[in-house]
């Protein structure tokens, strides 16, 4: 099958909302391994990866930590998610999120996940929503830390599963904050925003999005900018 275009999302602030019960998690794991979680409380965690976040937190109390502590701390969390988010109720999924994915799905599109997420976690997160079905592969934060390279990861993993290499506008990355829109400028992709979070739809496209929506409840006209 050829492919006009290979579609990655964000997780969470873009697809889902997961409640308080992520960063509960989260902070449990720190404490467990590193006897403090530093200032998670009030710590902004919007377009970040979960290693990164670990080591801002860790460096701001002046904890020491190693890779291999980094590790540690996130398999707790993704264990613990994957424990308590089904039972998380003010989870949710956005508007408009599925019938875009339904409507993708029935598109010559290849359909991925660019996310700041560890793995499990993010398998833990959208499986308790139902909307994991709906993707063939990601690049995760267990790839890189660094959110610019998670944008190559995907398109070789995509040329990898598909024998496809996918460039320019072929490439559509769709979220939440302005990390999710730089982190494809070099590739030349299109940049789709979503102001269902911390930015707004003006802000998002001031840093430099194609495109942008208040949210994805208008899912037949997002598709035509995803297709256009």
């Amino acid at each position: 099958m050829s492919y006009t275009h290979l579609v990655l999302f964000d997780i969470d602030g873009t697809l889902v909302h997961c409640g308080p019960t992520p960063r509960r998690v989260f902070k449990q794991a720190l404490l467990d391994v590193f006897g403090t979680a530093g200032p998670i409380d009030g710590w902004i965690f919007d377009g970040k990866t979960d290693p990164m976040i670990v080591r801002e937190l860790m460096s701001a109390t002046g904890v020491p930590y190693n890779d291999e502590l980094v590790k540690k701390a996130l398999d707790i969390y993704a264990e613990g998610i994957k424990r308590e988010l089904p039972d998380e109720t003010n989870k949710k999924v956005y508007p408009g999120v599925l019938y875009l994915l339904e409507a993708l799905a029935k598109q010559p599109v290849l359909l991925g996940l660019l996310t700041g997420n560890i793995q499990k976690g993010a398998r833990a997160k959208l499986e308790s929503l139902d909307i994991w079905r709906y993707f063939s592969f990601g690049a995760f934060a267990d790839d890189s830390s660094v959110r610019k390279e998670l944008a190559d990861v995907a398109v070789q993993r995509a040329y990898e599963m598909t024998g496809q290499q996918f460039s320019g506008k072929q490439i559509v990355i769709i979220g939440d904050t302005e990390h999710d829109i730089k982190c494809g400028q070099h590739l030349g992709a299109k940049a789709i925003g979503v102001g269902t979070a911390r930015s707004t739809a003006k802000e998002l496209l001031a840093h430099g999005a194609d495109h942008a929506f208040d949210d994805l409840s208008d899912h037949a006209l997002v598709l035509r900018s995803i297709m256009g």
